[in-house]
């Protein structure tokens, strides 16, 4: 499917924004619950101090509680613990909350209210959490603190509600995530759909314009060939030159079709195996005479027999388009050097010059159509700008992978990466 991975990525991308905004969602929903829970427990236990406050009368240094006091059931449920700093407990708590009032954690509130600090603690006891509130009591005529007042209040039911909140949460966004994949995708196959279209008409304008310009271009040179044998002087050159023109056209009108039939995929690949060392001396055998026209040695470094299975032809087309793009641009008294060795289960081949290398801003775009690093130098040596292009087309559909390292003005390196069979 074309276009497969931008549309993974386009729907991963609404579905990663998805994510995003149902957890903000779910962590405001949790925070702002979670606070006013806990400022309802503040206010009942606060509520609940008040109402023991008015029931506590202090006589001299000592603390009487009301007979008749009884906590107020709208604040929950809430214990009372009352001791005289000189004298008896006057309430003592029963023994199931003796790990409450009597718990550690509560020393450091019990000293603070000695000298006159309350605060609100904490506490695990009897299995279940509390928060207990510990303020002193005093004379309200001499000021002096004659005891301390303990009321504890069990917010186990907090932590409770909490978390039936994240499982209800957690099951609506479980839910809202799924629907959200399904969401994206569909977006993100819309989104993409125009483009796909504009594509495809492309393509086919492509392929359809290639076929139809291979007539005209051959009547051309046919008819300059045939001029070309009866005119001398200046005409010939111009001839000549007509026909190098026409010469490039049908290069890049068959680059053209072979990347549009590549795409609609009705190009055949047939894999037979094939020994890669006697397919580089063919081609070194080949390329030789250009190489000494352009004072460039080549260098064979060939180690044993490496087979892989491939379509013979494609193979070599792509071995060949990296010996000419290295030749082209390696200058005189240069070296491109072509090797192959197997590593790994691997058959490898590497064509490295000591040319004018690649600068890094052009590097990730090299395998793209029509792109040229050197504009000028390219079109001086017949490039069309497709050459990569196909090479890399050729490397994909054997399965295999290819890599340029290159460093400007020392020189390129293409390692091309195909299984190998034994």
């Amino acid at each position: 499917m074309m276009f497969r991975g931008a549309l993974v990525r386009l729907a991963a991308q609404y579905f990663l924004l998805l994510v995003l905004i149902l957890g903000c969602f779910d962590f405001i929903v949790y925070f702002t619950v979670s606070e006013a829970l806990q400022s309802r427990v503040d206010n009942y236990l606060q509520s609940a101090v008040v109402q023991a406050t008015r029931d506590l009368t202090v006589t001299g240094d000592t603390v009487t509680v009301n007979p008749q006091y009884s906590p107020d059931p709208s604040y929950g449920d809430t214990f009372l613990y009352v001791l005289q700093l000189s004298g008896p407990q006057v309430v003592t708590p029963n023994a199931s909350l003796q790990t409450v009032f009597k718990n550690p954690s509560l020393n450091d509130a019990v000293f603070s209210a000695r000298v006159g600090q309350g605060s609100d603690t904490k506490v695990f006891a009897s299995q279940q959490q509390w928060v207990v509130d510990t303020s002193p009591i005093r004379n309200v005529k001499t000021h002096k603190i004659v005891g301390i007042l303990q009321v504890a209040q069990p917010i186990s039911w907090v932590n409770d509600a909490l978390s039936r909140l994240v499982r209800q949460l957690v099951l609506a966004s479980a839910v809202g995530i799924l629907l959200g994949a399904l969401a994206s995708l569909l977006m993100a196959t819309r989104s993409l759909r125009p483009i796909s279209r504009a594509f495809q008409r492309q393509r086919e304008f492509v392929a359809d314009a290639s076929h139809e310009l291979r007539t005209p271009l051959t009547l051309i040179r046919t008819n300059v060939e045939a001029w070309l044998r009866r005119v001398n002087g200046a005409n010939r050159t111009y001839a000549r030159n007509i026909v190098e023109e026409v010469e490039q056209l049908n290069r890049i009108v068959g680059d053209l079709t072979t990347l549009a039939l590549a795409d609609a995929r009705q190009l055949r690949i047939d894999r037979q195996p094939l020994e890669l060392n006697d397919v580089v001396r063919d081609l070194m055998t080949q390329t030789e005479p250009l190489a000494e026209e352009r004072g460039v040695q080549l260098r064979p470094d060939l180690n044993g027999g490496v087979r892989v299975e491939g379509d013979a032809a494609r193979v070599r087309q792509l071995l060949l388009i990296l010996i000419d793009n290295a030749l082209t641009h390696t200058p005189s008294g240069g070296e491109v050097s072509v090797g192959v060795i197997r590593r790994n289960g691997r058959a490898r081949v590497t064509i490295a010059d000591n040319g004018e290398g690649i600068p890094p801003a052009d590097l990730p775009h090299i395998f793209e159509r029509f792109y040229r690093a050197d504009k000028a130098r390219n079109r001086e040596n017949g490039g069309s700008g497709l050459g990569l292009a196909i090479a890399k087309w050729i490397v994909d559909a054997h399965k295999g992978d290819i890599q340029v390292i290159s460093n400007e003005g020392k020189g390129t390196e293409v390692a091309v990466s195909l299984p190998a069979i034994d």
